[in-house]
């Protein structure tokens, strides 16, 4: 096999960072895809001349850089041969693996010699009690109302850092729609470090879901292949209220021991943030609908209310600048001297989803800028 290699669990990024830094620029690097169409060639050579042909040793290359996406591209039964086809191919030098399936994984361990193997698990940054005030400063800025609901995820974030557990730490956003549940999700991830990973289960059907969770084709999208590739230990599962309750199990062991296993991954998720949202308008009521079992693993639950009149008529006055700053010259003259924002105000109370809200401004700013094209088209009928 490879002279040496390393299997890193964790972000593209990071893995593709480490991997500049080791390799030099004129190294002969080669990808896993590649191995694969060396291989396929040799096999069918192999068929086409005789049996006593010795086929040339495999080229001798630098590196060979594996990444996660890479095995979606191979059949099922590639996986457990991972080793053999590349050590049939290439004589690598150093193989870098990201995020490998579990069959590949144990193809490598059996593969490479002792001493030559070495397993890299990204360290994400934690939430720690010096970094709160910054945290809440984020949210003060970037959320609009909502401050009973930061006092809370606030003393949730204390109590994860203080206690200093292994396991995850599970909050539960509850409250109407487009009130700031997710907007606060990935202000967090941002303050926290990473992109938010985010999984909506609203717009799967349940067998869809069923086989996201449980793992099915490792080419498929799957939960634990998407928390491996996180950039943050923030995860939100928007629209937890509609996950079917025959699929709670599987979030069980993840939420009590930060463990996540499915058919062919298994994922270390200790530290984590989980971050779930719904559009329950009580703890009671999520409480009668989720179960005892799985309301019993959320440590905290956090209200977000409908918002008062002055913030709706900041998130307009916001928007609309928002939306101007992408408009040319001519266009933003014409909004600016038009009714538009000044009618939204008027009406900022009989909007309680602020994303129905964000949409109404902008169908209203495209109508009133695409009013003379009809209007031309209508005189020249």
């Amino acid at each position: 096999m490879a002279d040496s290699a390393v299997i890193f669990f964790g972000p593209r990024k990071v893995f593709d960072e480490m991997v500049e830094r080791e390799t030099a620029e004129d190294e002969r690097s080669v990808t896993y895809l590649e191995s694969i169409r060396v291989y396929n060639a040799r096999i069918k050579s192999s068929d086409l001349i005789t049996r006593d042909l010795v086929l040339k040793a495999p080229e001798r290359v630098d590196s060979c850089v594996v990444h996660a996406d890479d095995f979606g591209s191979v059949l099922s039964h590639v996986l457990p041969s991972f080793a053999t086809i590349l050590e049939q191919t290439f004589d690598v030098g150093k193989l870098y693996v990201q995020n490998p399936p579990k069959r590949v994984f144990d193809s490598l361990k059996a593969s490479q010699p002792q001493g030559t193997l070495d397993v890299v698990h990204y360290e994400y940054p934690l939430i720690e009690k010096k970094r709160l005030n910054d945290i809440y400063d984020k949210l003060q800025s970037d959320v609009l109302g909502q401050d009973e609901g930061k006092e809370s995820l606030i003393a949730s974030l204390y109590r994860l850092a203080a206690m200093n557990e292994e396991r995850p730490s599970v909050i539960m956003f509850y409250g109407p729609s487009g009130v700031g549940k997710t907007e606060t999700a990935r202000c967090l991830s941002e303050a926290v470090g990473g992109e938010l990973t985010r999984v909506q289960f609203s717009m799967m059907q349940t067998q869809e879901a069923y086989e996201y969770l449980f793992g099915a084709e490792h080419s498929k999208a799957s939960f634990a292949r998407d928390l491996l590739a996180r950039e943050s230990n923030v995860v939100l599962i928007d629209e937890f209220d509609k996950v079917d309750p025959r699929l709670y199990n599987m979030f069980y062991q993840l939420f009590d021991e930060g463990r996540y296993v499915d058919t062919n991954y298994d994922v270390d998720m200790r530290n984590a943030l989980f971050l779930l949202t719904s559009n329950f308008n009580s703890e009671a009521s999520a409480r009668r609908a989720m179960g005892p079992a799985m309301f019993s693993r959320i440590g905290a639950s956090v209200h977000f209310c409908d918002l008062g009149i002055d913030e709706k008529v900041t998130i307009i006055n916001e928007h609309i600048e928002f939306v101007l700053s992408k408009l040319d010259e001519e266009d933003r003259a014409t909004i600016e001297q038009s009714d538009v924002q000044a009618w939204f105000i008027e009406h900022a109370a009989k909007y309680d989803n602020m994303r129905t809200m964000k949409n109404k401004i902008e169908m209203a700013i495209f109508k009133k800028l695409s009013a003379p094209i009809i209007l031309s088209g209508r005189k020249s009928v």
